[in-house]
């Protein structure tokens, strides 16, 4: 009876000890998992920063293509009748209104 009972102490003392074993993993992946996510977190709070940089550097190559293009059609655009012209500067003023729209400055 006292091996039996000796047996079943080391036995709970055993299932105690891969209980506590168990704890100590789940904690310290719950930990891990939430340095990962606080990782993430200031990435994603970086993001508008970035996006915003990359909108600048898109709205200036824009801005040079458009110069470059405006400039190169000018000549031929002086040859147009005038009704077509009055179209291609009321093209240029919605296109320059959009741009403001989406870059967020007055046109």
């Amino acid at each position: 009876m006292t091996d039996i009972r000796q047996g079943l102490a080391e036995t709970a003392q055993a299932l105690a000890d891969l209980a506590k074993e168990a704890a100590y993993v789940a904690i310290g992946v719950g930990v891990l998992e939430l340095q990962k996510a606080q990782v993430r977190r200031r990435k994603l709070a970086c993001a508008p920063k970035l996006v915003g940089a990359r909108a600048k550097d898109f709205d200036a190559t824009v801005a040079q293509v458009i110069q470059v293009v405006d400039s190169t059609l000018e000549p031929v655009l002086e040859k147009l009748p005038e009704p077509a012209q009055a179209v291609i500067r009321q093209a240029r003023k919605t296109r320059d209104e959009l741009r403001a729209r989406a870059f967020g400055y007055s046109a």
